[in-house]
């Protein structure tokens, strides 16, 4: 018997249990689908923060006020306050190249009728390129350092996907505006500050929200602007190479000590990616069952199926059929079973991966997340369905195979 007559027994036999072959399956695509959509996400979402990060220089190291944001330290209090005096104390530091200040805000920016909540990111322009190398310039250039009174504008402010029309042109006036509570007589009282900026220049698109979706303006603004203080939100340190990183971030650790935050992008992404890892791993974990279950479905549908072809089988045996074929037939069955639930799961898969995306709060708008398929990923997944689905079929295959001829025949 060839393998052609094989699969034609196996998918005919199929065919006459439809309801019951279609619900096992059924088991198989669902667990198959988990899986690809599962490591589509992964995939999209690895590439997406490598995109997001990767916009920064390798020789970066970014220094935050608390070493522990969310945790025990900083609801003590344990944070070391950025100020003029660190930037000088990091300068001195062997190894750090550029010491480079910045103040964040978040603030309504107005253009005619049109207005756009945006981050900006006070900062010496002049150094940006050491920060983000890739950074280019759609029209316009950086705003001088004296310049308080000039803004740019990263891509997707100026270019905003629900605009036919730019949000903003070079030389236009733009303004932002921010809110706070302030103590006015005793009484606490919700005030809103008002600036006029010019646009100087648009970024090029990056791919990156850090970039793209930022406004620019000069330290000094910012610091008036937002009322900082001079106490600053972040400090960008480029080191004089990759290598000096670690190096680098010990030193500042050693004067700080667990009261200070240093990162470097690479180790940002790592333990993005470490969580993220964690999480598909866990949801992974429930594809498998699933396709453990079909498994199981396969075996209940097949050893049924020997019980109810047990005369079939005595016949098959009684005009020459030898265990050895009988074997195969119902390994080919399940067989057939693995590789259609895995052929449909695969396709379910990856199409669910892109409606999941949609579905997601980073499916859309800023965080364009887009799934992201490796062919031996999805080799994976298919030839593990094939594998359980074969595995599951050899007990109702052997128990078909050794059926006593005579037995068989006599059975009502």
């Amino acid at each position: 018997m060839t393998v052609l007559d094989l699969v034609g027994l196996s998918f005919g036999a199929l065919k006459e249990r439809k309801l019951r072959s279609g619900l096992t399956v059924l088991m198989v695509v669902i667990g198959v689908a988990l899986m690809t959509s599962i490591n589509g996400l992964g995939g999209g979402m690895n590439n997406y923060i490598s995109e997001q990060l990767g916009t920064l220089g390798a020789n970066v190291l970014i220094v935050t006020p608390s070493a522990n944001t969310f945790g025990p330290g900083a609801q003590s209090g344990l944070q070391t306050k950025l100020t003029p005096q660190t930037v000088r104390t990091i300068e001195r530091i062997h190894g750090a190249k550029y010491v480079i200040p910045s103040f964040t805000g978040g603030g309504t920016l107005k253009s005619g009728s049109e207005t756009k909540t945006v981050s900006i990111l006070g900062m010496d322009q002049s150094k940006t390129l050491y920060i983000a190398p890739k950074v280019s310039f759609e029209s316009g250039s950086f705003v001088s350092s004296g310049d308080s009174g000039g803004i740019v504008l990263g891509y997707s402010i100026a270019h905003p996907s629900n605009l036919a029309k730019p949000f903003a042109s070079i030389g236009q006036a733009v303004f932002v505006e921010f809110s706070k509570v302030e103590n006015q007589g005793g009484v606490e009282k919700l005030v809103t500050k008002r600036k006029a900026f010019q646009v100087r220049g648009i970024l090029n698109e990056l791919g990156s929200q850090s970039i793209d979706d930022v406004a620019f303006i000069t330290l000094a603004a910012a610091n008036t602007f937002f009322e900082k203080g001079s106490v600053y939100d972040t400090i960008y340190v480029i080191t004089s190479s990759p290598d000096m990183n670690d190096k680098v971030e010990t030193s500042i650790t050693k004067v700080y000590g667990k009261n200070i935050g240093v990162i470097s992008p690479k180790a940002m992404a790592s333990t993005i990616q470490e969580i993220m890892g964690t999480f598909l791993g866990f949801l992974s974990a429930i594809a498998t069952v699933s396709m453990f279950v079909g498994a199981v479905g396969i075996i209940t549908t097949l050893y049924t199926s020997v019980m109810e072809r047990t005369r079939e089988i005595g016949l098959l045996k009684a005009i020459g059929y030898t265990r050895e074929t009988v074997l195969l037939m119902f390994l080919a069955e399940s067989f057939t079973i693995g590789l259609l639930g895995g052929l449909l799961g695969l396709a379910f898969g990856i199409a669910g991966a892109y409606v999941l995306i949609q579905l997601l709060p980073f499916g859309e708008g800023a965080m364009r997340v887009t799934p992201s398929f490796l062919p031996t990923d999805l080799g994976q997944v298919f030839l593990l369905a094939c594998a359980l689905s074969v595995a599951a079929g050899i007990y109702p295959a052997w128990r078909a195979s050794t059926l006593s001829p005579i037995t068989a025949l006599k059975k009502e």
